[in-house]
């Protein structure tokens, strides 16, 4: 009988003693994804120049392709300015078409380029003008809403009367004779703080009929005078609103502007100083509410 050759067993024993190599050391993923992201955008950058030079403009001109191809596709999906619409100076239509003018869009623009905010302080910067709003009414309509800046008030700049409007300008112009319903001011600074004064007379109607000027001394107070001899003393632009507030809670409460005073001090708050008009006796002092 043939001898049979015995089969080569696998040498266990030496594949367990051998050493196994180390594994392949993990790739640091932050750093290939900053570097990819770094060369990214190298690769974009060297194309849009490469891209600028071929149709042999720049940058800018790219720019300028793409926003006229953004206006295209706005005005070929309706998003086109067709009217810019200004209500509220329908008595005024010079200074109506001045305010359209100044908002600086033609039909056609973009609806999406039309920042109200940028409309609005151009109309305001025009100075003829309060209370302006812009809308922009999708799809395609600018709305701007404004009111004129009206004569609000006489003021004496210590030679002769003068004209002012909403705005505390003076306005050339017009003759003070024809109105003699305003209220009357004083004081080098009255015009700056005629917006504030107003809105704080305006808290309490009575006293408005009553007013016989107003005046501002430096910017630290106002002394409003009333026909009856009474003066109440407001605190300057910043704080009038709260001392207006107080002067309408107490005249409604005590009928304040009724009694035998001379003087309401307002400027400290939660505090009112009345002077009688008759002193109780020497070494009396106003009284405190």
């Amino acid at each position: 009988m043939p001898q049979v050759k015995g089969r080569k067993q696998p040498q266990k024993a030496a594949a367990r003693g051998r050493k196994q190599p180390p594994p392949p050391p993990e790739p640091d993923y932050e750093r290939v994804d900053a570097s990819s992201v770094v060369f990214g955008l190298v690769m974009v950058l060297a194309v849009i120049v490469a891209g600028a030079a071929l149709i042999g403009g720049s940058l800018a001109k790219v720019g300028d392709r793409v926003d006229a191809a953004l206006d295209g596709m706005a005005g070929a999906t309706g998003f086109a300015v067709e009217d810019v619409k200004v209500v509220g100076l329908e008595g005024h239509p010079t200074l109506q078409g001045m305010v359209k003018r100044m908002s600086e869009i033609e039909p056609g623009e973009n609806m999406f380029r039309a920042d109200p905010h940028a409309i609005r302080r151009r109309v305001v910067e025009t100075g003829q003008v309060t209370n302006a709003r812009v809308y922009r009414l999708w799809p395609n309509q600018i709305l701007i809403h404004a009111s004129p800046a009206e004569p609000v008030a006489l003021w004496h700049n210590g030679e002769a009367w003068k004209v002012v409007d909403s705005l505390g300008r003076t306005v050339e112009g017009l003759d003070p004779k024809d109105h003699p319903s305003l209220l009357r001011l004083s004081g080098a600074e009255a015009p700056d703080g005629v917006q504030a004064l107003l809105r704080a007379l305006s808290r309490n109607q009575d006293i408005v009929p009553e007013v016989s000027y107003a005046q501002r001394v430096s910017a630290r107070r106002w002394d409003v005078k009333l026909r009856s001899g009474l003066t109440i003393q407001l605190p300057a632009d910043a704080k009038i609103d709260r001392a207006a507030a107080e002067l309408a809670a107490l005249d409604a409460r005590a009928e304040l502007t009724d009694r035998e005073i001379t003087r309401v001090d307002l400027r400290v708050p939660g505090r009112a100083y009345l002077k009688p008009k008759r002193n109780a006796g020497p070494g009396s002092a106003p009284a405190e509410s």
